[in-house]
């Protein structure tokens, strides 16, 4: 937070940011597909390894919906920053989460993402949103 010239507070983007990525984790480690998708912009583009890019706030809910049906979960994001130019920032940080395995046993993943956010009125909503694991594609 930063202090204006009355005293008061004023919550800056990386804030609201760093939050509204807080939000994203819980909404989606408690399986509430609406709560995640809140997080994009209508004409948002998500990025996912190995998948072609997927358009649109619906079509990133359909994408989504399948990773969250199978399990993925335990997800938490560590912000490395958070930069902002006017009504843009961009976000880059890494991930962790557990995923299910067809044998019934659970594998962690990590990796990092970069996430461009714009101000739509008063709220920031996801732009554009990239992710890649650190491990070997797994066969």
């Amino acid at each position: 937070m930063q202090r204006t010239a009355r005293g008061s507070r004023k919550v800056t983007a990386a804030a609201t940011i760093r939050q509204i990525g807080n939000d994203w984790a819980r909404h989606w480690n408690a399986r509430e597909l609406d709560g995640v998708v809140a997080a994009y912009a209508e004409d948002a583009v998500y990025l996912p390894p190995h998948h072609e890019a997927v358009h649109g706030r619906e079509a990133i809910r359909g994408y989504l919906n399948v990773p969250l049906g199978h399990g993925v979960s335990n997800l938490a994001f560590e912000v490395t920053y958070i930069k902002q130019q006017g009504p843009i920032a961009w976000d880059v940080g890494t991930y962790r989460m557990t995923i299910p395995q067809p044998d019934g046993t659970k594998r962690e993943d990590h990796g990092k993402y970069l996430s461009v956010w714009r101000r739509v009125g008063k709220n920031w909503l996801l732009a554009a949103d990239a992710w890649s694991s650190d491990l070997p594609p797994s066969n």
